[in-house]
Parts: C-alpha cells; structure tokens; sequence
C-alpha cells in the first residue's frame, strides 16, 4: 500500500472517529396548529462530553404529516432560518453557558448549558427558572400566532410551568 493513501485512510479514519464520537442531546421542541410535523432543538455535544462551541445547536423538523414513523426528518428552510424559527446562540465567557434566543421570540432568553451531563434549555415561565420542554404555537392562519404556550418545569420545586403569551400584532 502506498504511502499516500495509507494518509488518506488514517485521516478518513479520523475523521469518521471524531463525526461518530459527537453527539446531540434534547433541548426542546415547538409543535403548531398549523400541522402535526414538529420542531426539535437539541445540543450538540463533542466527544470530550462539553457543548461544541462551533454549532452548539441544531433545529430540525421531524415530518409526522408525511410519514407516522417519525423517521422523515427535514433541516430548517432558509425563510424559517431567516424568520420564524431561526435562533442566535451566544456563549457567554463568564459563565460559560450559552445564550439563544429565536428570532420570533426574542423577549425570552433561552440559556443552554449541560447539567450532570444533560442538556438543559432554561427560560423564565410564569416568572420561574424553569427547564424550557416545549412551546406551543396556537395560529388561525399563516401570519403571527394568536398566542403562544410555553412548557417546562420549575428548576427550584419541580412544579411544572404553563404560561400563554399573546404577541402583540
């Protein structure tokens, strides 16, 4: 064998090792009247177990209109990524937890951290730290939402939070 491609293989080898060794972890996800297709937000976590600083998170939907396996997954759009389900995800150094914030929901800062090597979405509910688990999006038609349903459960008590949102239109 070569030289050159016993190279190429050990890189290969590489760089399969470290794509196989990442993982993603559960953060939240957002569900809409509009259909029964789903959002999922998760965090991305290197193989030394920390959040990767790169591309700390990923949003995909998972297609339960098109197929009841839930095996049929799609990334966001870019007019989704742009608009409506778009995020920003900061770290911030001081206390190296990460800050995100969607792009429609911008009132609301979601920090990312892990926890006892869990993933953990935490946001303010019902004027509670809480784990951030899930918004809901109630909408008649395709414009702004009615209002929105955030879900989660009470860091301090383990109480589990509901608070609904009205946008302003």
């Amino acid at each position: 064998m070569s030289r050159s491609l016993l190279r190429m293989l050990v890189v290969l080898g590489t760089l399969a090792g470290t794509l196989a060794a990442q993982t993603t972890q559960p953060l939240f996800l957002i569900e809409r009247t509009k259909n029964i297709n789903k959002l999922y937000y998760e965090a991305n976590i290197t193989k030394g177990g920390t959040i990767d600083a790169k591309n700390p998170v990923k949003a995909f939907w998972i297609m339960w209109a098109k197929d009841s396996t839930g095996k049929t997954t799609e990334p966001l759009s870019f007019l989704e990524k742009k608009m409506a389900y778009g995020y920003n995800v900061e770290l911030d150094p001081a206390t190296k937890i990460y800050n995100m914030m969607l792009k429609p929901f911008k009132e609301r800062l979601i920090k990312i951290y892990l926890k006892d090597g869990a993933a953990r979405a935490e946001m303010i509910i019902g004027e509670r730290s809480s784990f951030f688990e899930k918004m809901y999006i109630y909408s008649k038609g395709d414009s702004k939402p009615d209002s929105v349903k955030l879900y989660g459960t009470d860091i301090e008590n383990g109480d589990k939070k509901c608070e609904t949102v009205v946008p302003q239109k």
